[in-house]
């Protein structure tokens, strides 16, 4: 692989300056105000993605010191996953797939019934040539 051209690196760290400088802004904005911190509140501040700040190891420190210093430490949740209940588009959803499942199952049944017809009428049709035939 080549290494990539010196003003194509330069790009990139510009970007990712500017983007870090706008996750510390707001960063500090949501600490003055005094609102929750976390990952995503800092993504949808800043307008940059969760996972930029997960992969910065300083803002990464950051966020987590504000978030552990304001309480706000992530805890597990006490229902367990399979007791979750599922959201109302995944059920939607669900119950669509199913009912395209059930739709093409008879279809299926369907064709192969007329198939079986059609074949039945090719064998009748053969033996009746057959008879001219002979």
């Amino acid at each position: 692989m080549t290494p990539l051209p010196e003003h194509l690196r330069q790009a990139i760290r510009a970007r990712t300056e500017e983007t870090e400088k706008r996750a510390r802004a707001a960063l500090a904005q949501l600490a003055k105000a005094g609102r929750p911190i976390s990952f995503t509140a800092v993504a949808r501040e800043a307008e940059v993605s969760t996972d930029f700040l997960y992969r910065s190891p300083d803002l990464r420190a950051q966020i987590e010191r504000h978030r552990d210093k304001a309480g706000q430490t992530l805890t597990r949740p006490t229902e367990p996953l399979e007791g979750r209940s599922t959201s109302a588009a995944v059920r939607a959803l669900s119950a669509r797939l199913t009912r395209q499942q059930q739709d093409h199952r008879a279809e299926v049944d369907r064709l192969r019934k007329a198939l079986e017809v059609a074949q039945g009428e090719n064998l009748d049709l053969r033996r009746r040539l057959a008879h001219y035939e002979a």
